[in-house]
C-alpha cells in the first residue's frame, strides 16, 4: 500500500523532516530542487500538498486555512497528512506540527520533557489530531503520551536510540528540522520479508543533513547498503556488548565539516542465526548466499528507493567479517549495480573448500569496474583478524589490475583504498575506530 501511495504522489520516496545542509539555503546544490516562480500561480489549499519537501509550505498553509473548517479543505489535508505517514511531525519555518490518532500530549527535549505543555486536539470534524507549536532549529527526541503512558510516535519513522533504564522501547521519536545540521535515522514500519529466506528484518536507515530541506527537494543521494545493519549504528546495547559502528555520529561530524559529501545509509538487518549462510557459505555447500543476494538486489534495494530519493547510478556496499565477505560478493557479481564496496576485516574463506569462496570469484571474473575499499587488523606474526586472508585479497586485486592507494591518502578516483590497521581485534570497537576511512574514501566532497 505506501508503495502505490507514493507512486500517486509522484515521489521516489518521502523525506523525513530532516536536518538541513548549513549552506543549503543559501548556496543549493546542482541537483536541488528549481527556485520557486514568483509569479507562479499558488497552490489550491483545496488539493493535497505535495509529500516530499516542497510541499511543507502548503502543508502549513493548508493547517492555517482549517480556521474555518472548510470541507474541501479540510479533506485536501487529510490527503496531504495520509501521504506524509511516517515523516510527520512536519517542521517548517520555525513551526512544528505533530499529528495523533487521539488527543494526546507531546513531551520531549523541546519542552523539557513537559507532558502538560503540549497537546494535540482534533482537527475541525476528522479523525486527526494536532498540535501546531513554534520550535527552533534542532534535533529533538520526543515521546507521545496518552493517558499517563509514553510511546513511541506511531505515525513518525524517526528514531534515536535511548539507553535510559526508565524507557522499555530503547528508543524516543525524533523531530529533526532540516536546518539543525545534523541527520538522523529511521526505521519504516513494514518490515522487508523473504519467503526464500523465511524471515523479515527492518530497514534502519540513515538520512543526512539537509535531506528534508526544500531547497534539496529534487535532489537525489548516494547510497551506502550496509549488512549487519543492527550493528552500525549508535545503539550502546548491542554487539556482544561493544555498542555499534555509530556510522551516524562518523557522518554527522565529516558531512558538517564538508569532508564527506551528504549520503544515505540503508542497513540491513542480518539473519540471526542464518547469519553465516547467508552471508558465507554458498548454496551448494548448504548455505544461501546467492539467495541472499538476490535479495538484496531484487527486494530491498528497490524498497530502499521506494522510500527515499537514491541516485541508481552511485549504489555502494560494505560491512565487516562476512559482512565484507558478502558485500565484495555482490560487487563482483552485480558490477552494473554497484559503483563501489567496502569489507572491513572481510572473512573471505567461506566456500574455499569447493573452489567458491571469494578469492575464488576474483581469480575467475577479474578486473571490474568497482571501486574497492579493503581494512583488516591483526599482523604477520598472531594472523589475527583475519590478517592473511585480506593480504592474499589485496595482492589478487593489485594483480588483477586495480591501481592500490593507502588511507588516508586514498584519492577519490582510486581504484583501491586498502588500510592495516596493525594489531586491531575482530569486533564493532575496531570497526568504529576506522570506519571514516571508508566514508572519505567513497564519499569525498568534492
Amino acid at each position: 500500500m505506501l508503495t502505490a501511495l507514493l507512486a500517486a504522489c509522484g515521489g521516489g520516496g518521502d523525506s523525513d523532516d530532516d536536518p538541513a545542509n548549513p549552506d543549503a539555503g543559501a548556496d543549493p546544490s546542482a541537483d536541488a530542487a528549481p527556485t520557486p516562480d514568483p509569479d507562479a500561480a499558488p497552490p489550491n489549499p483545496a488539493q493535497a500538498c505535495p509529500a516530499g519537501p516542497e510541499g511543507l509550505a502548503c502543508l502549513f498553509d493548508q493547517f492555517d486555512l482549517l480556521a474555518d473548517c472548510d470541507a474541501e479543505i479540510l479533506d485536501a489535508f487529510e490527503q496531504s497528512i495520509a501521504a506524509r505517514e511516517g515523516t510527520t511531525p512536519a517542521w517548517h519555518a520555525g513551526r512544528g506540527l505533530f499529528i495523533t490518532d487521539a488527543a494526546a500530549a507531546v513531551a520531549g527535549e523541546f519542552n523539557d520533557w513537559d507532558a502538560t505543555a503540549l497537546a494535540t486536539t482534533r482537527v475541525c470534524a476528522s479523525a486527526l489530531f494536532a498540535a501546531d507549536t513554534s520550535i527552533a532549529s534542532g534535533h529533538y527526541q520526543y515521546k507521545i503520551v496518552v493517558d499517563g503512558t509514553w510511546m513511541l510516535d506511531p505515525h513518525n519513522w524517526a528514531y534515536a536510540f535511548d539507553d535510559f533504564e526508565g524507557n522499555p522501547d530503547g528508543r524516543n521519536s525524533v523531530l529533526n528540522t532540516y536546518d539543525s545540521g545534523v541527520g538522523h535515522l529511521v526505521r519504516p514500519k513494514e518490515l522487508v520479508c523473504s519467503e526464500a529466506l523465511g524471515n523479515c528484518r527492518p530497514l534502519n536507515t540513515y538520512l543526512p543533513a539537509g535531506y528534508g530541506a526544500p531547497t534539496n527537494a529534487g535532489r537525489d543521494y548516494p547510497v551506502l547498503f550496509m549488512h549487519d545493519g543492527q550493528n552500525i549504528f549508535d545503539d550502546t546495547s548491542c554487539c556482544f556488548g561493544f555498542g555499534g559502528w555509530q556510522v551516524n555520529v562518523a557522518l554527522d561530524q565529516d558531512i558538517g565539516a564538508g569532508v564527506v559529501e551528504p549520503v544515505v545509509v540503508v542497513g540491513f538487518d542480518n539473519g540471526l542465526g542464518q547469519r553465516n549462510d547467508e552471508y558465507g557459505w554458498p548454496e551448494s555447500e548448504g548455505g544461501l548466499r546467492s539467495t541472499f543476494m538476490q535479495l538484496q538486489v531484487d527486494v530491498v534495494q528497490p524498497t530502499a528507493a521506494q522510500y527515499w530519493r537514491l541516485d541508481a547510478d552511485r549504489y555502494y556496499t560494505a560491512g565487516s567479517s562476512l559482512g565484507g565477505n558478502i558485500a565484495f560478493h555482490l560487487a563482483f557479481a552485480y558490477p552494473d549495480v554497484y559503483a563501489g564496496a567496502a569489507s572491513m576485516s572481510g572473512a573471505f574463506w567461506p566456500g574455499e573448500d569447493t573452489s567458491q569462496s571469494f578469492p575464488d570469484a576474483l581469480a575467475s571474473i577479474g578486473r571490474v569496474d568497482v571501486q574497492l575499499y579493503l581494512d583488516h587488523g591483526g599482523s604477520a606474526s598472531s594472523g589475527g583478524d583475519n590478517y592473511f586472508l585480506n593480504v592474499e585479497v589485496r595482492d589478487s586485486l593489485i594483480e588483477a589490475g586495480w591501481a592500490m592507494q593507502t588511507s588516508p591518502d586514498c584519492e577519490a578516483d582510486a581504484d583501491l583504498c586498502y588500510f592495516h590497521d596493525v594489531g586491531a581485534a575482530h569486533n564493532e570497537i575496531a570497526w568504529r575506530l576506522r570506519v571514516w576511512r571508508m566514508m572519505r574514501y567513497l564519499f569525498a566532497a568534492e
